[in-house]
């Protein structure tokens, strides 16, 4: 299954890294594809030593770490992503959290789900009708059942 990962997973995921959604970064058994952004990428260094604090790693351990999730994510190039799609996801996000425009217009340009720990967002968009959003609960649901 092919993802676009929000960057609260990915904190999550770091700061956490014995819970579940670093378990499920980092399961390849769940087969998943996950699509990052490179301003997500970024942000993981910005943040560095907040999550040094969170995690209680030492330095050499949340490297670790990082690598860890960062490599089984493809992050993509948000240039590649055309105007059009870019103001259409502005639209749908401009009175929730406008931040999170990147990943609708991701969704959008690679037809893809996007994966969210924001519960704000994910209901503000299924209230306008995007139903293209999973929160971790509901992944987790999908990828445990048993056919």
């Amino acid at each position: 299954m092919k993802l676009i990962i929000d960057t609260n997973l990915l904190f999550s995921a770091v700061s956490k890294p014995d819970g579940r959604i670093a378990e499920i970064i980092l399961n390849p058994a769940f087969n998943l594809q996950l699509m990052g952004c490179y301003f997500s990428y970024i942000e993981l260094f910005k943040h560095k030593n907040k999550l040094l604090k969170a995690s209680k790693l030492d330095e050499t351990d949340l490297l670790d770490m990082m690598y860890q999730i960062i490599k089984r994510i493809k992050f993509v190039n948000e240039s590649g992503i055309s105007e059009a799609i870019l103001e259409d996801a502005y639209k749908l996000t401009k009175d929730i959290d406008e931040k999170d425009t990147i990943f609708v217009a991701m969704s959008k340009h690679l037809n893809c789900k996007i994966w969210s720990g924001d519960k704000v967002l994910v209901e503000g968009l299924r209230k306008k009708g995007v139903e293209n959003t999973l929160l971790t609960s509901e992944l987790l649901e999908i990828l445990t059942k048993t056919p």
